[in-house]
């Protein structure tokens, strides 16, 4: 059983996203020109980037390695599965949250990152 270049996928699959919505940040609230405005900027993205890796690392180790074992182990591994289990977590987040903001949010997260680590995990190196 392969489980693939793991470790360094996700750490681009999670950096990835989190360097997007930093971006998208910046375009939706201009680039700050002032001192209070790149502080505003500064303090966000620390929040965020805090937020978001706790929250990302412990749905890997929780939710993402056991199912990538999994997928591996019984299956080809081909993209639909990881997507699949994306969907999949989406839908168990809107069952006990019941707010679809908040499994969309989340889902769209998860479809990013399982995307992103699946094509980094055996992504063949350049040689």
């Amino acid at each position: 059983m392969n489980l693939g270049r793991w470790d360094s996928a996700v750490f681009k699959s999670v950096c990835l996203p989190a360097i997007l919505v930093l971006l998208y940040a910046v375009y939706e609230t201009g680039f700050p020109l002032d001192l209070d405005g790149i502080a505003g900027l500064g303090t966000f993205a620390m929040l965020f980037i805090g937020v978001y890796l706790s929250i990302s690392l412990v749905g890997w180790l929780v939710i993402g390695f056991p199912v990538h074992w999994l997928i591996c182990k019984y299956s080809s591994g081909s993209y639909f599965l990881y997507v699949a289990a994306a969907v999949l977590f989406s839908c168990l987040l809107f069952l006990v949250f019941g707010v679809v903001e908040v499994a969309a949010i989340y889902g769209f997260f998860a479809l990013i990152q399982a995307v992103l680590f699946k094509y980094y995990a055996y992504k063949q190196p350049q040689t």
